[in-house]
């Protein structure tokens, strides 16, 4: 409560400052304002067109979304350059191929407006948020280290979600049913809605909500499970509240408030958490007794069948907002107070890990089945206030500082059935991650088509952790008991440096060579063998961009040659009794490759996107050795995971008029995501299983709509069109246990029936 009261106080007294500041100038444009034709971002938290950004960038619009039927933002992923996506937890997203699986931090930044969510260290890690259309005007995915600006965690990039803002000037709003049916399975629905009210000319309120329950299409061959068929249910709602306070044309306060709850059952988007797997889409091929087999993906249970014991997915999010912005002299201020809390509770069938070991432990006959419930908890406060601003015609520059406190933490509990009712083992980690730090940047505009671009960035965070277990007699000498506390403290700076030149007002070529890391921390569960704290990563990136409209209103092409250098990588390891994990640092990795993007707009209502993108994301240094625990098996010029050498996508649609009232369109989307290596093996004497290597995969989607007098549309989609089985994730215990897999989902057929007003 002492944190809660000194940060509210601290947010108080920022607006304050800032409603207390004489009113001199002209608020600035919004930073979705697209008047002139072009796309306008907020990349560099100050409003740009993306083409004068010398950044990697992927923008897309609230329009795109819908008019693509997109219906959860995690299903767009795959159409953006370097962007992977491995399971539903936010440390399942990797740019570049910067990524060694999903067990430690994030190296992917994922923020609200400009708020982070989750949490910076791996503790308390929730799931993607799944951000309805309604809420979002666009999505911003910036590729290579954003640590300058942005901070921790952001090693790969940052995907940015930039809510919509409440509009002064009219009065509008939009409705949305949906409904979808999947091969193979069965139908779910959707329903959405936004609304914008003007109020007076210096106060406006918008909200939006949405309702879902997803298509489920697996089945379930476990005899203890509640029911066989379609098994896979999600329902998620949510809602979105925000209003826009303009006391004097200089300043502006925007407020919001957010709100999203799942509840699932036997996920399709189940993932690894704390370093037990849980059972995916389909148990592969692999049968159990040939443990040095290659893996498979011939299902042994059958097309889209499980084998598991029934496993909840509930999660739930919560963030509330408060955005200062003053125009003062020349100066922009912005203040930006966000608190956020995030709650998720998934249980898990780890009877292959565990039942083994609880049958030796117990002198049992027959091993018990055996859950987990991991329940992770994280909310946080943070803090910015920041200073831009034009020197001349010479220098652009921003400053400023930032402030976050977080409370997370990861409790488990084993829970054992069968041959054994017990509950062996119950663990609790709660920790606090403090961070302090100062940024700036400056733009040197050195003639009228050359800038150079400076920024760096100091921070530091202080840590305290603790562990909690509770254990049986039996279990205590293998688990441990007792409490663990453990402490750290770390600094980093990251820099960046970027020249730029402008061959003309829309076509620019830029070099950009930045820095990111991920924060260390204490090792709660470390063996003695390891120590008791690991260090921070970091990473150097090395960028040769373009991007322009070479044939204006035609063609529009965004290139980037990039190679990031990965040291001191942080690395998951086990105790080799426990099968508890712990993080070590060690080796160095490399990522170099080639993202290129078009546009192609050839005549009145065709347009046609493509991206194609090369990835090398390698080893560049043995995996270490961990005395006394269970490390990862790596060799210099292994593949780092899910990183696809080569993924591409073409998108295509056509606008048609019908007559003076009804417009038709026509789509076609494909998707090719080459071939992947799954996490590392661990190298464990038990683990004899190769590495899974994943199968190339290509989908197709098709779409069509009607639009009658610019407010009435009806959209018909059929996605993953020929039925493909395309290995999303894979994983086989890091070699020792039976192999799982995600497949994409099944072919889905679906249609939208909308209303704006």
């Amino acid at each position: 409560m002492k944190d809660v009261k000194h940060t509210i106080s601290i947010s108080a007294a920022v607006i304050a400052l800032a409603v207390s500041m004489p009113a001199v100038a002209q608020e600035a444009p919004p930073a979705d304002d697209n008047s002139a034709g072009d796309i306008i971002v907020t990349a560099q938290k100050r409003a740009e067109r993306l083409i004068d950004v010398p950044v990697a960038i992927s923008a897309i619009s609230a329009d795109t979304l819908t008019s693509q039927n997109i219906n959860r933002l995690s299903e767009y992923f795959d159409r953006v350059p370097g962007l992977q996506y491995s399971n539903q937890r936010v440390s399942g997203l990797a740019l570049r191929g910067v990524t060694t699986g999903g067990a430690t931090a994030p190296t992917v930044a994922l923020l609200v407006d400009d708020i982070q969510f989750g949490g910076t260290t791996g503790t308390g890690q929730p799931p993607l948020p799944d951000f309805d259309a309604s809420a979002v005007s666009r999505v911003e995915v910036l590729r290579g280290p954003q640590g300058t600006l942005y901070g921790a965690s952001s090693l790969g990039g940052l995907i940015k979600y930039v809510l919509k803002e409440p509009d002064t000037n009219a009065f509008s709003g939009r409705i949305e049913l949906g409904g979808t049916s999947i091969a193979h399975g069965g139908t779910g629905y959707a329903a959405r809605g936004s609304v914008n009210i003007p109020v007076t000319d210096w106060l406006a309120i918008a909200g939006s909500g949405f309702k879902r329950e997803d298509a489920p299409y697996l089945d379930n061959a476990n005899p203890a499970a509640l029911k066989a068929k379609d098994v896979n249910t999600r329902d998620v709602w949510g809602f979105r509240g925000a209003a826009l306070i303009k006391p004097a044309d200089n300043f502006r306060i925007i407020l919001s408030a957010l709100h999203q709850k799942q509840d699932a059952m036997n996920s399709d988007l189940a993932i690894t958490a704390g370093g037990v797997p849980v059972c995916r889409a389909c148990t592969l091929a692999t049968s159990p007794t040939r443990a040095t087999a290659v893996t498979t993906f011939e299902p042994v249970y059958g097309d889209l069948t499980i084998n598991s014991l029934d496993s909840i997915n509930n999660s739930k999010f919560q963030l509330y907002s408060a955005r200062g912005e003053l125009e003062l002299g020349g100066v922009t201020i912005t203040s930006i107070s966000a608190w956020s809390r995030a709650d998720n509770v998934i249980t898990s069938d780890v009877t292959n890990v565990f039942g083994g070991l609880l049958r030796a432990v117990y002198g049992l006959s027959t091993a018990p089945t055996v859950q987990i419930a991991n329940a992770d908890q994280t909310h946080k406060f943070s803090q910015e206030l920041r200073f831009g601003g034009d020197f001349g015609t010479s220098f652009s520059w921003l400053a400023g500082g930032f402030y976050t406190v977080e409370h997370a933490a990861t409790n488990q509990t084993l829970i054992a059935t069968g041959s054994l009712n017990a509950t062996p083992y119950v663990g609790t980690g709660p920790g606090t991650y403090r961070e302090y730090a100062g940024f700036a940047d400056l733009t040197w505009h050195a003639t009228d088509k050359l800038d150079v671009q400076v920024g760096g960035r100091y921070a530091h965070n202080k840590q305290h952790n603790e562990s909690t277990l509770d254990t049986s007699p039996q279990t205590a000498p293998v688990f441990g008991s007792g409490t663990t506390i453990a402490d750290s403290s770390d600094s980093a700076f990251t820099w960046l440096i970027s020249p730029s030149y402008h061959f003309s007002r829309d076509i620019i070529a830029y070099i950009r060579v930045a820095s990111g890391y991920r924060p260390g921390g204490p090792n709660i569960a470390a063996p003695p063998s390891v120590p008791q704290s690991f260090g921070s990563d970091t990473v150097v990136n090395y960028e040769f961009g373009f991007k322009g409209k070479v044939i204006p209103g035609v063609l529009t092409l965004d290139a980037s040659l990039f190679q990031i250098d990965w040291k001191n990588i942080q690395l998951q390891g086990t105790d080799s009794i426990s099968s508890l994990t712990f993080l070590a640092n060690g080796s160095k990795a490399r990522s170099r490759g080639l993202e290129f993007a078009a546009n192609l707009t050839p005549w009145r209502g065709m347009a046609i996107d493509a991206s194609l993108t090369f990835t090398d994301a390698t080893l560049t240094q043995d995996l270490p050795t961990l005395a006394g625990a269970t490390g990862l098996s790596g060799l210099a010029g292994d593949r780092l995971p899910f990183s696809a050498k080569v993924a591409g996508n073409v998108n295509v649609q056509q606008t048609f008029d019908l007559s003076d009232s009804l417009e038709g369109t026509l789509g076609l989307t494909a998707i090719y995501l080459g071939d992947r290596a799954s996490t590392f093996v661990t190298n464990a004497a038990n683990a004899t299983r190769p590495r899974i290597l994943m199968p190339e995969y290509t989908t197709v989607d098709i779409r069509a709509g009607l639009t009658y007098d610019r407010v009435w549309s009806v959209n018909l989609y059929t996605r993953n069109l020929f039925d493909k089985r395309g290995v999303a994730a894979a994983d086989n215990r890091n070699g020792v246990n039976v192999p799982t897999a995600l497949f994409i989902q099944p072919r889905t057929i679906g249609i939208t029936l909308a209303r704006s007003f």
